[in-house]
């Protein structure tokens, strides 16, 4: 089962959707994003990196600033051995130096939204205002094959094998 939307989602919208995206899109610490990054200014060409939110920073000026979280693995460690030549924990020193490569503009960025992330946008938009019922189908047995199916008070609206998928779908319309 997916659980996040993918980069590839996030290109088959139009340059609008994306803006409209971004703009419903409250960053949080631990979400899932992708931003656009430029490889090459002369040839205007740009790569896709995901990342995952760290810190969120907000300017004096009212911009936002998504801060990449880095794993450990990321980090320098500078192991410093004892005077008996034995490690010691005490003296194990990790290097936190600013990379200006971790910190991306909001505006630069979309959120690889989760299956509640895409539920609650869907709520905030128009197909929302009125409700919907999402149905889930069962693993096995009688309706297992028809996939998840979301109706709203006239009645079915789309169904999709992936409910990430459905609800995205769902979403680009509204967008």
């Amino acid at each position: 089962m997916k659980l996040n939307l993918t980069v590839k989602d996030l290109e088959s919208l139009t340059f609008s959707q994306k803006q409209t995206l971004n703009s419903l899109w409250l960053p949080a610490v631990y979400d899932r994003a992708v931003a656009s990054v430029c490889k090459d200014v002369e040839n205007d060409i740009y790569e896709n990196l995901e990342f995952v939110v760290g810190e969120v920073i907000l300017s004096e000026k009212g911009s936002i600033t998504l801060k990449r979280l880095r794993i450990p693995d990321d980090f320098v460690v500078d192991e410093e051995f004892s005077a008996d030549g034995q490690d010691s924990s005490e003296d194990v020193v990790y290097d936190y130096t600013f990379d200006p490569g971790d910190y991306f503009l909001k505006e630069n960025c979309l959120p690889l939204l989760n299956i509640g992330q895409l539920i609650n946008c869907l709520r905030n938009t128009k197909a929302g205002q009125d409700g919907f019922s999402l149905d889930i189908p069962p693993v096995s047995g009688i309706g297992a094959e028809q996939g998840f199916c979301i109706s709203d008070r006239f009645g079915e609206v789309d169904k999709d094998d992936e409910l990430v998928d459905l609800l995205f779908n769902i979403l680009k319309e509204q967008l």
